[in-house]
């Protein structure tokens, strides 16, 4: 039962990087275009759809978040002591990709509300046509990776309160 909460915490969070780089492709093609396919070398894959090419980005830059995830919610699960202490830890994930989905949000509004072209640290190549689009994307995977580390915090604190909430203790 364990090692299900890491196999749990990587399908999540590779569904999570499908489904977000869809969003994300949405806002700027250019971004994945001209950044990620290469970062990832999926261009070279021969994938002739750029939709599925997004979620495969999404996949191979977010298991490894599931991974790290479920590794440590594996640990926890071992020293919590409540009668539903799988059901916790599957709330801790949900807890995780909600505040991975509020941070990619909250990227997104920041930069299209706040980030300018010229105060961007964002490095993009000459000749992206939508400039502030490629923001914007940008921001929401940054926004997604720091709202998954605020989602670890939260949901850890979580699976502590429901472990002392049934005076169990055994941290």
């Amino acid at each position: 039962k364990a090692i299900l909460i890491v196999i749990i915490s990587i399908i999540l969070a590779s569904i999570f990087g499908a489904i977000h780089n869809q969003i994300s492709y949405s806002v700027s093609s250019e971004f994945f275009q001209s950044f990620l396919f290469g970062n990832f070398g999926t261009g070279d894959w021969n994938i002739n759809n750029h939709r599925i090419e997004a979620s495969i980005v999404g996949i191979l830059g977010s298991y490894w978040v599931g991974l790290i995830l479920g590794i440590i919610y594996l640990i926890i699960f071992l020293f919590i002591d409540t009668n539903n202490n799988f059901k916790y830890i599957f709330k801790a994930l949900l807890i995780n990709l909600l505040l991975s989905l509020i941070g990619s949000i909250l990227g997104y509004l920041v930069a299209h509300f706040f980030v300018s072209i010229e105060s961007s640290d964002i490095r993009m190549d000459f000749g992206v046509n939508h400039p502030q689009n490629y923001i914007e994307a940008a921001y929401m995977h940054e926004g997604s990776y720091y709202g998954g580390i605020l989602g670890l915090l939260f949901g850890v604190a979580y699976l502590i309160s429901q472990n002392n909430k049934y005076k169990n203790i055994k941290i």
